[in-house]
């Protein structure tokens, strides 16, 4: 299961929450009400202070969101589907089904969030010209903050080091020039990863002279920035490697299956110590209807084990639950990932179970291949 908070679905896209975003929230709202604001807007009540400081993180928080919206409503245009975009520590995140195949895809996609940035970033300075600051001085204040960091946000996202949009944009020229999208990816990530560690020392020396919290929150960025940098030249890297490769070159066709109608007790004593599998598709007159994992079973008391049946804890699955043969195993690997579910069992045309295939099959895979090119 996701981790996180389901919000609402926006242009067909699920907007989550993770939990790590409550942090930052408070973090920043306590940040801005008693920093910031009165610092800019001296002479106003600490009660006041907190008010701004709320409205104005959640504000930032809904501009995050029209970034990523951004990218993902362009995405989708393009033919390159996005089901989720998630909010939360260090902002938010889009979560692609597969990357760009073109460096003018790639352009657009990455272009999309910066010029949405710019667009709220002008929208809030012409609000805050419009409210007058002696009239309204408290929403004049939040206008103004918005503004800038719109346009903060739009400068940082522009640094030309990949994962951020504008290493995106780097990547895309230079794969367009090239014609080498590992190459591209590759001298992105290291620009990234550049970048990452001057945050990283630019926020200790921040600390040394006393900006501990400011000190602090740049090397947090910059530790991210670096894995987030790595991760994404050796995902690349990873599809790669899966190009051309099915789920019937990779799953596992000896699958051993459930009854519906099994007690708990019975299919813990004659599968899960037998086969010390994490999961069993479950069937009910010949047709897959769901899987029983582990924790299924944990969340079950041991008491109620006799008379409790598979059917009962099962995580239910239809055919759109379920993979083909013929899948791509980056598709289904980046679908594993995205919809945080580890096993899917494999259906032929006729609907009829031939196999089942796991993160670690498909792991197993790229370790032998890395092994190949050593």
């Amino acid at each position: 299961m996701a981790r996180g908070i389901k919000l609402f679905r926006v242009l067909g896209i699920r907007v989550s929450i993770d939990y790590t975003w409550f942090i930052i929230l408070v973090v920043f709202t306590w940040s801005l009400a008693f920093g910031y604001f009165p610092f800019k807007l001296p002479g106003f009540s600490t009660l006041t202070y907190f008010f701004m400081g709320l409205v104005s993180a959640i504000l930032l928080f809904a501009c995050v969101l029209i970034h990523e919206l951004s990218h993902s409503y362009t995405s989708n245009r393009l033919g390159l589907e996005i089901k989720e975009i998630t909010l939360f520590i260090f902002g938010g995140v889009a979560q692609l089904t597969k990357e760009p195949d073109d460096p003018k895809v790639e352009l657009k996609i990455a272009i999309a969030g910066p010029a949405a940035s710019l667009v709220l970033g002008i929208l809030f300075w012409a609000a805050s010209r419009v409210v007058n600051q002696a009239a309204h001085p408290i929403a004049n204040s939040i206008l103004s903050y918005l503004a800038l960091i719109n346009i903060v946000l739009l400068i940082f996202n522009m640094i030309p080091g990949f994962p951020l949009d504008g290493g995106r944009v780097f990547r895309a020229i230079w794969w367009a020039r090239t014609g080498d999208v590992n190459r591209a990816t590759r001298v992105a990530s290291n620009i990234g990863k550049g970048f990452a560690i001057f945050l990283i020392v630019f926020g200790f020396f921040q600390i040394i002279t006393g900006n501990f919290v400011g000190g602090l929150w740049s090397v947090l960025i910059g530790v991210f920035v670096q894995q987030a940098a790595e991760s994404g030249y050796q995902q690349l890297l990873m599809k790669k490697a899966l190009e051309g490769v099915k789920i019937g070159d990779v799953m596992s066709r000896n699958v051993v299956t459930v009854p519906d109608g099994m007690t708990i007790t019975e299919a813990v004593e004659k599968y899960f110590f037998k086969y010390h599998f994490v999961s069993f598709p479950v069937m009910s007159d010949g047709r897959v209807v769901g899987l029983l994992a582990l924790h299924n079973v944990r969340d079950v008391n041991k008491e109620k084990w006799d008379e409790t049946r598979v059917r009962e804890v099962m995580f239910k699955i239809g055919a759109g639950d379920c993979l083909s043969p013929d899948d791509s195993a980056t598709d289904a690997l980046t679908r594993m990932l995205s919809d945080h579910f580890g096993r899917f069992p494999v259906l032929d045309k006729k609907g009829e179970l031939v196999g089942i295939v796991s993160r670690r099959d498909i792991m197993k895979l790229l370790e032998f291949k890395a092994g190949l090119r050593r």
